[in-house]
């Protein structure tokens, strides 16, 4: 069927997160995470930094249309950390998240890395169902963070 088709015309693609649409995606997003947490259990990464060569920052794309968004932080420790991943309200239940995140995976298996990591928070349940469903398990706060009962922090193995 015709909608079918359209659904899977989604690309999923690199992009530039200093992007006018992109950086309205992550206003969003933070304000999405502001109205969930208090300030010091946010961990929200600026854009200047999103655009550093450590980070792999992509976009979900139909048309003329930027759905979603995600990245990934390459570790020194051999993981990827996953950031920043955000599809807005009227975007979901097209399975975005997981084509996002299956993206990031396959770019950090390229990239000879082992394992993702990450932090969410404890009121994203959509967010927590779906890390469980793509096979990541809870974990003990890793880098630079500390615990945090607001936090959930979780990993895959990749390889």
């Amino acid at each position: 069927s015709r909608s079918k088709r359209s659904k899977n015309n989604i690309l999923i693609k690199p992009t530039d997160p200093r992007k006018p649409v992109i950086q309205k995606i992550i206003s969003y997003l933070d304000d999405y995470q502001s109205s969930l947490y208090p300030a010091e259990s946010n961990k929200l990464e600026p854009v200047d930094k999103l655009v550093s060569p450590e980070y792999f920052f992509i976009e979900a794309w139909k048309g003329q249309e930027v759905l979603g968004i995600a990245s990934f932080k390459r570790m020194p420790e051999n993981y990827v950390e996953i950031k920043r991943l955000y599809v807005p309200h009227q975007n979901r239940g097209m399975g975005l998240a997981i084509k996002l995140m299956n993206a990031l995976e396959e770019k950090a298996v390229q990239e000879g890395f082992s394992e993702a990591r990450l932090e969410t928070g404890i009121d994203q349940n959509e967010a927590l169902g779906l890390y469980k469903r793509l096979g990541y398990d809870k974990t003990e706060p890793f880098g630079s963070y500390q615990e945090d009962p607001l936090s959930i922090f979780m990993r895959k193995k990749l390889l």
